[in-house]
């Protein structure tokens, strides 16, 4: 299946379009890159986003331009869907175990820069022999667990030991930690989510303490996320920020408070699935072409954009349905239009090739999800 034909979209309105069809408003992108911009200027922390999110080259490139030191990817696949032009520098923050994908780095590290994490000592020598076989010696970054309770060493003593481990091999080298706790990020509270971030930075702290007393020198501790990057702004205990979702703010993100005063985040939702009205089994609920195909449910349904009146519900792979809050006539008409807030942006963005850009009302671009099932 190919791609829409850009020249017959460029310039319809949007209520003209076929559906379902995954959205940016670019204004808001351009706004969310903005801020974030402006958060970190000034700041002795570097911005590296994570690319996971949105999987496309042009929105990496906007990134770097407005000041980001490179990307993250979580996976190698993804790198090498993106990386090319100012897309030269790049953070894997997965662990790399396995000749295939050890093989695949060996080709990546040999024309850009790549820095890769790690977190037991029996993958080191895969490692370092896919550094040799690029001819450079590549950055190696011990992960921590800080709570995530996924990858990364248990303690600082197994920290340190790792650290001891890559300075054996003469073709890694050791520069820092990795310390990410995601399950925080969407905390409502702002005092709970602070509270969570100084406990899990307390935790890369202890790791970094005991590695630095072996001797090392730590160039980055890197982590944090779109729901931490205000108190890791404020704490400057990373050198290296990871937020994603800031460039498009799902539903889910936009329910966490900024500030003790309860502020809504800086950022504007970019990203919306467009769906159109197909039936209308009865007064009260009618039926759009968007279901579990069109939207992830990871982290629930999503949510019907600008109608707090109206609810969505998944009525299977490709069917939904909306209804009014108060059980009233929902007032929607065949071939009527409406747009969704996805509750988990990068789930729904693997779901799409292909981005339709507007701006105004109407369709301003076309641009290809590049890295859209990058899983390996």
């Amino acid at each position: 299946m190919s791609l829409p034909a850009t020249d017959r979209i460029v310039g319809q309105l949007l209520d003209t379009i076929d559906t379902p069809a995954l959205l940016i408003n670019l204004d808001a992108l351009e706004a969310n890159i903005a801020a974030m911009a402006a958060l970190c200027a000034g700041k002795p922390q570097r911005l590296r986003p994570h690319a996971k999110t949105h999987k496309s080259p042009i929105i990496a490139a906007m990134q770097r331009q407005a000041g980001a030191v490179g990307i993250c990817c979580a996976k190698i696949s993804e790198v090498e869907a993106l990386v090319g032009g100012s897309i030269d520098d790049v953070l894997i923050t997965t662990p790399l175990v396995g000749a295939p994908k050890l093989a695949r780095l060996a080709a990546l590290a040999s024309r850009v820069h790549v820095t890769t994490v790690v977190d037991n000592i029996e993958a080191l020598a895969g490692l370092a022999e896919a550094a040799i076989r690029a001819g450079t010696t590549l950055d190696v970054l011990v992960e921590v667990d800080v709570g995530q309770n996924r990858c990364g060493v248990r303690s600082p003593e197994a920290a340190a030991d790792l650290a001891d481990g890559i300075a054996r091999h003469r073709s890694l080298r050791f520069a820092g930690l990795q310390g990410y706790q995601g399950k925080l990020q969407g905390i409502v509270s702002p005092q709970e989510r602070r509270a969570a971030v100084l406990q899990a930075m307390q935790g890369l702290q202890d790791a970094a303490a005991l590695v630095r007393a072996r001797g090392h020198t730590i160039e980055v501790l890197t982590g944090g996320g779109t729901g931490s990057v205000r108190f890791d702004l404020d704490l400057e205990i990373l050198q290296e920020l990871q937020p994603g979702s800031y460039v498009f703010m799902d539903a889910s993100y936009r329910k966490i408070g900024w500030d003790e005063q309860g502020s809504p985040p800086p950022f504007r939702p970019a990203l919306t699935i467009l769906t159109r009205v197909i039936s209308k089994p009865a007064s009260d609920r009618v039926v759009v072409d968007a279901g579990w195909k069109a939207s992830s449910c990871d982290a629930g349904p999503p949510e019907v954009f600008g109608r707090d009146d109206l609810v969505f519900d998944f009525a299977g792979d490709e069917h939904g349905t909306l209804a009014r809050v108060d059980g009233s006539p929902v007032g929607l008409r065949l071939g009527d239009v409406v747009r969704l807030l996805p509750s988990h942006c990068d789930t729904t963005v693997n779901l799409y090739r292909v981005y339709t850009v507007h701006r105004g009302g109407r369709v301003e671009a076309m641009w290809p999800v590049t890295a859209q099932g990058c899983s390996r």
